[in-house]
């Protein structure tokens, strides 16, 4: 019951500052070219130092590293269920190409950084549940610039040296080299982690801000209309975060499968995230509807608000 109000706490405190940021934007304080700073100095700087210095504080144990695998394990039978999820919805509904593209990724990939990410460490004080929510990102961001690029390009003009270029970012580089300090046991002195972790802190409330900035000038009226978003809705926020729950609470009591409840509780959370912000990007760069890209994210997210506590009392009670 605790752990459940302090979901809903962060989620409400995580509302406030998103509806700070629309009123930024509102005002014109957020602009466009103050959304593009925010946006980069969060992927490029502070969430890869609150990655970083979270994993080079964890401490090894057997149990750590055996949760760490299955977490890879059933976050790649996550982006499966959601993928075969988009793309039957997409065809029921027939969506022309450059829509049934945007529906089928959205349907995938959700928003662990700027949401996912902030949540998380809200909800567990322990470093431990940051390196699940980094594993999580690490698949999806394997995925983000391999398939997601495949199914919007149809591998046109798609380099093999593109996509890797794309996966050798900031955040990978952080997690592989927080995993190296992690597995040698060695940490920052103390005079040099402590600015890192102080700017690591300001990941959340930047990530937020960001959010509620870009979920502004975006037509309610013609969301509404859209049925093909409910069943994507219901499908990401909902049925495929509770279909892993079964699947996984399943092998955990029949199959002899050791998989921690917190490690558990991080994969099903993230995969309820509300659709990713960067599809809407990667979709105005490969031709794709951009416009609908963005109404998944508002509508999404305004759900999420409830759907999240309502995907955690799940977990708790199943």
């Amino acid at each position: 019951m605790m752990q459940s109000q302090v979901i809903v706490e962060q989620i409400i405190i995580a509302g406030i500052i998103v509806f700070a940021g629309a009123v930024g934007s509102w005002l014109r304080v957020i602009n466009e070219s103050v959304k593009g700073a925010v946006s980069r100095l969060v992927f490029n700087i502070s969430l890869p130092l609150l990655i970083l210095t979270t994993l080079s504080r964890l401490e090894m144990s057997g149990e750590l590293i055996a949760n760490g695998f299955w977490a890879i394990i059933f976050s790649l039978l996550s982006f499966l269920l959601l993928h075969l999820a988009g793309r039957f919805t997409a065809l029921a509904f027939r969506l022309p190409e450059r829509s049934a593209a945007v529906h089928e990724l959205h349907t995938m990939f959700g928003n662990v950084v700027f949401l996912g990410f902030p949540l998380i460490a809200a909800l567990y004080q322990q470093e431990e549940a940051l390196f699940f929510a980094s594993v999580f990102y690490m698949v999806s961001s394997f995925l983000q610039w391999t398939y997601a690029v495949f199914r919007l390009k149809q591998q046109r003009q798609v380099s093999f040296h593109q996509r890797f270029a794309n996966l050798l970012n900031p955040n990978t580089a952080a997690f592989a080299i927080g995993l190296l300090l992690f597995f040698v046991q060695w940490r920052f002195p103390r005079i040099i982690e402590t600015p890192l972790r102080s700017i690591g802190a300001v990941t959340s409330p930047l990530a937020l801000l960001y959010i509620g900035a870009s979920l502004t000038g975006i037509r309610l009226k013609r969301i509404i209309k859209r049925f093909d978003l409910y069943a994507l809705t219901l499908n990401k926020l909902i049925v495929i975060p509770v279909v892993l729950l079964v699947i996984i609470n399943f092998l955990v009591r029949h199959t002899g499968v050791e998989f921690g409840e917190m490690a558990k509780t991080v994969i099903i959370l993230e995969t309820a995230m509300p659709c990713m912000n960067m599809i809407v990007i990667m979709a105005r760069n490969y031709g794709a509807d951009d416009e609908r890209a963005s109404e998944n994210v508002l509508f999404t997210t305004l759900l999420s608000v409830v759907t999240l506590p309502m995907v955690y009392y799940l977990i708790t009670i199943f």
